[in-house]
């Protein structure tokens, strides 16, 4: 596993397109995009992936997910290589969700504990796995509740994704630097 993170538009998924792409050819590549198009900005994000990744020659299954993983994207083996972009609007997804159930809290926590046992099966069958990240932990602490939160669970996330990889890099400027 690679963990890749750092400042909006700093060259991440550049960077994780760029380590994927030397993977070879004879793999299987899937992206899981967590993205949603709810105004013009985040459609217009959406389109220009989709069209980096076409520019590229791999053939990319994308694999869309806003909160839990569907079941074909569960077993995974070692001839596959993903993507995973990204975990910040991943976990915002959960928060939402999480507005819409009995007991937000727990619905929070059980998420990332399945988001991190999926990681960790891929991980036990060789997959190899290339997950960003947004930086936003450099911010100072917000007024509101649900942003100091996100961003507690956020910079949790952050920590264990760095343990379990083997390189971890920030992205500032399309500048690299590799911390792991």
């Amino acid at each position: 596993m690679i963990f890749i993170t750092g400042g909006v538009r700093s060259g991440k998924s550049a960077l994780a397109e760029q380590m994927i792409s030397q993977c070879g050819l004879d793999k299987h590549y899937h992206y899981i995009a967590t993205g949603v198009p709810f105004d013009e900005e985040m459609k217009s994000r959406i389109h220009r992936h989709r069209m980096d990744r076409e520019n590229q020659l791999l053939n990319w299954h994308t694999i869309e997910m806003q909160v839990a993983f569907p079941e074909n994207a569960k077993n995974f083996s070692g001839n596959d290589v993903l993507l995973f972009e990204c975990v910040t609007t991943w976990l915002s997804n959960v928060m939402y969700a999480a507005e819409r159930v009995k007991d937000p809290q727990q619905f929070i926590h059980t998420q990332i504990a399945l988001f991190q046992q999926q990681l960790l099966f891929w991980q036990e069958r060789s997959v190899k796995m290339i997950i960003v990240s947004n930086e936003i932990l450099d911010e100072p602490a917000s007024k509101y509740d649900e942003v100091n939160q996100y961003r507690k669970l956020l910079g949790g996330l952050h920590q264990w994704l760095v343990k379990q990889s083997e390189e971890a890099y920030e992205v500032q400027f399309q500048l690299v630097q590799r911390w792991k």
